[in-house]
């Protein structure tokens, strides 16, 4: 069984807006006055306070005058928010950053993970007795209620939409194998470039719509701070970064799929991408085509679909090496786009023959790792792989 996502529109009425807001008021609360108590404990007494402590706390503070207010907001999120607090900690040991404090202009979320309803005709959710209407695609509508829901967060983003993402438990559905492999090498001018000559087109989302969003920005600036018409700028801001983001998934996930429909074995590079955007003349380039975004969608759905990504070494030299003899050039300047060997004479475009050659090596290893478990096992490795292995050895 797997895990999925089903992100859903909601369209709450003024009461249902105001039960909404309290949960996302209240959460952020109990989440930044828990971190607080954190950090005083920790660096006051030296003490580490665990997730238990603190929900303990929380029901003896519902009892003061004060916080009566938060009797009215449902326990189990309140509880769930110090569960995401406690991951934050735990992510933060294994090497992430320290959890801050929420916002009131940022994102607002709570989780529920227990008492899920929704109405037969699917187009109602049921939250703490307000039936929230929502909308969302008949493939999801079915999703929805032929699985098991394991737990909804309830969201609001910067311009005030309200939002649903569902989590479900689904076994997804295996394509039919097919006998076609592909290397892709990916860019900037092009977005990917495939093995079999095949150039998708970088939309460039972010770069063609900067002119609008710098005048964007000097609107919002010169607005009188804490006004209505700052906060109108504010919104058309906001409303046009959304609208990048949406645009780039949609661009993703329909190249994603096409490419994981069509092929049975995607051979990829391995992209330091955070390494890359320290680039300061291509980050900005790099953070627009999203690739990091694209790998991960590639490989969750290679794994529902019973499909197979392949990867070749970061320092794999896939640029400079010729498809055709396995030569590898000394230099290689940016502004030579076709490759032709000094060797064999072979000219092909420079993003082809990487992404062919990427192809190759990702065979070569494949090819390496099964003549290693046939060893390992014992087992007397056949013609074909002898081959194989001499190939190897040869190149």
């Amino acid at each position: 069984m797997k895990l999925k996502g089903i992100k859903i529109r909601l369209y709450p009425n003024k009461e249902q807006k105001n039960v909404l807001n309290q949960h996302f008021g209240s959460c952020r609360f109990i989440y930044n006055n828990a971190l607080n108590y954190k950090i005083i404990m920790y660096k006051d007494y030296g003490q580490s306070t665990s997730k238990f402590d603190i929900v303990k706390q929380i029901t003896d503070v519902k009892h003061e005058e004060e916080f009566t207010w938060l009797n009215d907001i449902k326990a189990e999120c309140l509880q769930n928010t110090i569960d995401n607090l406690d991951f934050a900690f735990k992510s933060f040991f294994k090497g992430g950053g320290y959890p801050k404090f929420k916002s009131k202009k940022g994102k607002q979320s709570f989780l529920q993970k227990q008492s899920f309803k929704i109405l037969k005709n699917l187009d109602k959710l049921v939250f703490y007795g307000q039936k929230i209407k929502f909308r969302c695609s008949s493939k999801d509508k079915n999703l929805i209620k032929n699985n098991k829901i394991k737990r909804i967060t309830y969201s609001k983003d910067k311009i005030n939409n309200y939002y649903a993402s569902i989590i479900i438990e689904f076994e997804p559905k295996k394509l039919k194998p097919i006998d076609k492999e592909i290397g892709i090498d990916l860019g900037l001018t092009h977005f990917l470039i495939t093995s079999d000559g095949k150039f998708i087109e970088n939309p460039k989302l972010f770069r063609k719509s900067e002119c609008q969003i710098s005048k964007l920005h000097k609107q919002h600036s010169r607005k009188k701070n804490q006004s209505n018409n700052k906060e109108k700028a504010r919104l058309k801001l906001a409303k046009k970064y959304i609208k990048i983001s949406n645009q780039r998934s949609h661009f993703l996930h329909n190249l994603s799929s096409k490419l994981i429909n069509e092929n049975q074995v995607i051979s990829l590079e391995t992209l330091q991408i955070k390494n890359m955007i320290k680039n300061r003349y291509l980050s900005k380039s790099i953070q627009d085509a999203s690739w990091s975004k694209f790998i991960t969608m590639l490989t969750y759905k290679a794994d529902w679909t019973g499909r197979e990504i392949r990867r070749v070494p970061t320092f794999y030299p896939s640029s400079k090496t010729c498809s055709n003899c396995n030569n590898v050039k000394d230099e290689l300047k940016l502004s030579e786009r076709i490759y032709t060997c000094n060797i064999c004479g072979y000219s092909e475009d420079r993003d082809i023959n990487a992404a062919i050659n990427i192809l190759n090596k990702s065979k070569e290893n494949k090819s390496r790792d099964e003549l290693t478990q046939s060893k390992a096992c014992g087992e007397q490795p056949s013609r074909e792989s002898m081959k194989q292995e001499e190939l190897i050895k040869n190149s």
